[in-house]
């Protein structure tokens, strides 16, 4: 009986150890999807876009408002696939055209409504390399 009591508390803890190295390690029981992958309406979905050029320059004073604040997004790899999203809540300070975000919400009506405070946006990798043309 002891051995079966620790057989099973062994097993419990491997499991329990195996989920919590799974989520430390930036696991997700949901994906990413671009603009062209929200396709399904009321269906949760956590979007990866980069923000399209025009967006309102004043984000974190029309994210106060009661409407919300509306801006486009385009897919990371093809910017032809894009999609009006509708956000309220706080503004990171680093929002912007050109940051790639993400967010997660629902597609009503053709307007993907994210989940108030859901906005995160992602920031440039400082280590990536020059571009040839500014070596000097």
């Amino acid at each position: 009986m002891k051995r079966l009591r620790f057989v099973i508390a062994l097993a419990l803890a491997a499991v329990l150890g195996g989920v919590l190295v799974f989520f430390s390690l930036g696991g997700s029981l949901q994906h990413d999807v671009g603009p062209g992958q929200v396709t399904k309406q009321d269906t949760q979905y956590r979007l990866a876009a980069i923000v399209t050029k025009g967006s309102p320059s004043n984000a974190a004073t029309l994210a106060a408002t009661d409407t919300g604040l509306r801006f486009m997004v385009q897919d990371i790899k093809n910017p032809a696939k894009r999609i009006q999203i509708l956000y309220r809540g706080t503004v990171p300070d680093t929002f912007k055209d050109g940051r790639e975000i993400v967010v997660t919400g629902k597609l009503q009506s053709g307007v993907f409504v994210a989940q108030r405070d859901s906005l995160v946006t992602k920031c440039p990798s400082k280590f990536q390399g020059k571009s040839p043309d500014s070596a000097t």
